[in-house]
């Protein structure tokens, strides 16, 4: 009985690693626009403010702008909206791009401002970054931001 038992465990172990050897089809595509060229451009849409730390929520409607750099998938990110005018001092973020399944994923992760983002097949956008605001000499706040719109 042992015997079968051990037997079996080999057939599947065997049948495991036969299935995990198996070659995929994925295939490396090759684009012929850098990313940050064909990902640049105005997305309108309505950003979400929260202050770190509290629940000061604001909501409005804005602009990202997404600008292709000389530099191999980087590119520099501007944004504008009228109710949230601490959006217009904000220097523009540098974030690398990059193509994935048919859209684009984008990100910064210095330690002054994080931005995560994804733009869709449909030319929808999502994305999400932080940044310190200086509110006075002695204070500076630090926002989230959430963003999503289209082009």
């Amino acid at each position: 009985m042992r015997q079968y038992i051990y037997i079996l465990i080999a057939v599947f172990v065997g049948c495991c690693a036969v299935t995990a050897c198996s070659s995929d089809s994925d295939e490396n595509s090759v684009y012929s626009t850098p990313a940050q060229q064909a990902a640049q451009g105005i997305y309108s849409g309505r950003f979400i403010r929260v202050q770190n730390g509290t629940v000061d929520t604001l909501i409005a409607e804005g602009t990202l702008t997404l600008t292709a750099t000389d530099t191999l998938n980087r590119a520099r990110f501007t944004f504008s909206s009228e109710a949230m005018a601490e959006l217009e001092t904000i220097a523009a973020i540098a974030a690398n791009v990059s193509y994935a399944n048919d859209g684009f994923i984008f990100y910064n992760t210095s330690s002054d401002n994080t931005m995560t983002g994804r733009i869709y097949t449909d030319h929808s956008i999502t994305a999400r970054f932080s940044k310190a605001i200086r509110i006075s000499a002695r204070r500076t706040v630090r926002y989230n931001y959430e963003f999503k719109g289209s082009k």
